[in-house]
């Protein structure tokens, strides 16, 4: 999809486009707000959008694909008291998942029209064009047979704006960057168990480096797990016969005495449960519970293409979770990386196992903040539903707030869950320094006893936590493709542009930290 930036109302362009976004600001009892995007239409078609408002009576939120009697083909109108970033963003995809459903090749949007609302055109460019790209892709197009006609595609956006062109088109660059992240993210989380191994998640971490300039690759095999001691890993992994892997990315875009950001995802490339199995209802989704490891890698990616002037470490620790007589078993005592030792009360509660290793491996590069990624718990998904992803952060109110804030602005929403002393001791374990689930057996509050058990294995680093298990899958009303949503990417690309302001709220007092 081509992106083109015109520094005014080009008539001439519109009249090229097969539809044109029309929004229009409805007041209570008053007349409704036409933009400048509308003024560009004829009369007629003017009269004919009028008398539609008129005579249907649409309500704020509503938004309709209308043919045209003169150039462009079709506008599609959209009516709301305001237009805030998020009904942006719904509403760009909503009209690109038209427009290709339609088969229509070219789609114009007025900037400026949104100031109104108070988004300024230079974000405006940047929501769209993220959005846009994110809303046309489709998974389903890389197995299912394509149309003898080929799969239908936009082949661009017009962006119509009086600002400086340089701008624009500097947002422009970085959202179709962020944006190919995330859709190589969700390719790689959809795909199927039996095409993606551990060993496959790190060769992808091998391509993706070999196109971002400045980041490095390094792949722990088995015989290098077991030297290191990395033995939470190997558990998990002894149950398949495809064996696990530990993959570190570096980016060095920094000083070289500055400490670097530490992403941290977990990468259970098909998590059956093992030996204790998971209902076959919730298995069919279980070859995204690499989801937040294939964030780390395309986290890093974007960071490192970006040229961001921050140094950088994302370590993925990749394994299967399956049953066989040389599982892992309840009752196990592991010795992690650094020593510490758990107790396996669950085999399902594999993905904090196999962190313990990283988030202890990690320290060595003393990171100022790290923070993991995992589809780790369903409790998340029940305390939160599937709109956003779990935030934890301990003693630390001011890290937490602004990373609360990284979300809404880089669309990755996150909602802070408790992670106190008093989780931390319901997961010490009887025989164990720590037990993989609750010492009383309690199901409570699953997603802060996960948490829990990962911050004993932080101590000592600034840490905090996204339990991204709520925004695994797109919901059927974002307005994207199903599977796999991608998040993640963009939480962390946004984190690390914005860096020295997160580092101002991190602890310099150790003892405070753990």
């Amino acid at each position: 999809m081509k992106f083109t930036i015109h520094t005014r109302l080009n008539t001439t362009a519109i009249k090229n486009l097969d539809v044109l976004l029309v929004p229009v600001v409805l007041q209570e009892q008053k007349p409704a707000v036409f933009g400048e995007a509308f003024g560009q239409l004829e009369k007629i078609d003017q009269l004919f959008i009028k008398n539609y408002i008129k005579s249907k009576a649409p309500k704020a939120g509503e938004s309709r694909l209308l043919a045209t009697n003169k150039a462009p083909g079709h506008v599609f109108v959209a009516l709301d008291t305001e237009f805030t970033e998020k009904k942006i963003v719904m509403l760009v995809r909503k009209l690109v998942r038209i427009a290709k459903a339609e088969g229509f090749k070219e789609v114009g949007i007025y900037l400026d029209d949104f100031e109104k609302s108070g988004v300024f055109a230079e974000r405006v460019a940047h929501l769209v064009t993220e959005n846009a790209l994110l809303a046309h892709y489709d998974f389903a197009e890389q197995f299912k047979t394509a149309p003898k006609e080929g799969w239908k595609s936009v082949g661009g956006i017009s962006l119509f704006t009086y600002h400086d062109a340089k701008l624009i088109q500097a947002a422009v660059s970085e959202a179709e960057l962020i944006a190919e992240a995330v859709n190589h993210c969700r390719t790689l989380a959809n795909m199927p168990p039996s095409d993606l191994k551990p060993e496959g998640m790190a060769e992808a971490a091998r391509t993706m480096a070999k196109q971002a300039k400045g980041l490095t690759v390094e792949v722990f095999d088995e015989k290098k797990l077991k030297s290191e001691g990395m033995n939470a890993i190997l558990a998990v992994g002894m149950g398949s016969s495809s064996a696990p892997r530990l993959i570190i990315m570096e980016y060095k875009g920094g000083k070289s005495k500055e400490a670097p950001i530490a992403f941290v995802g977990k990468g259970v490339t098909f998590d059956s449960g093992g030996l204790n199995l998971k209902p076959g209802e919730h298995m069919a989704d279980m070859h995204m519970d690499m989801s937040g490891g294939a964030a780390v890698i395309y986290a890093m990616y974007a960071i490192a293409k970006m040229k961001l002037p921050i140094n950088a470490v994302g370590l993925v620790p990749a394994v299967e979770n399956m049953p066989s007589g040389f599982s892992y078993r309840q009752g196990d005592i592991v010795k992690a990386y650094g020593g510490k030792t758990m107790e396996i009360g669950n085999t399902d509660a594999e993905g904090r196992v196999i962190l313990a290793d990283a988030l202890e491996y990690v320290k060595t590069k003393k990171p100022g903040l790290t923070i993991s990624i995992a589809t780790l718990t369903g409790a998340a998904m029940v305390a939160l539903g599937t709109r956003m992803s779990g935030l934890f952060v301990k003693n630390n109110k001011p890290l937490r707030d602004k990373l609360e804030e990284l979300g809404a602005v880089s669309g990755d929403a996150v909602w802070p869950l408790p992670l106190t002393e008093e989780n931390e001791k319901e997961v010490e374990g009887n025989f164990a320094d720590v037990i993989n689930t609750s010492k009383s057996g309690s199901r409570y509050g699953g997603a802060s006893t996960a948490a829990a058990f990962l911050s004993h294995y932080a101590k000592g680093m600034n840490f905090a936590h996204l339990d991204m298990a709520p925004r695994m899958v797109a919901n059927a009303d974002e307005e994207l493709s199903r599977g796999a949503v991608g998040f993640g990417v963009r939480y962390f690309v946004e984190l690390a542009k914005q860096w020295d302001s997160v580092k101002e709220k991190l602890l310099t007092d150790l003892s405070a930290r753990t």
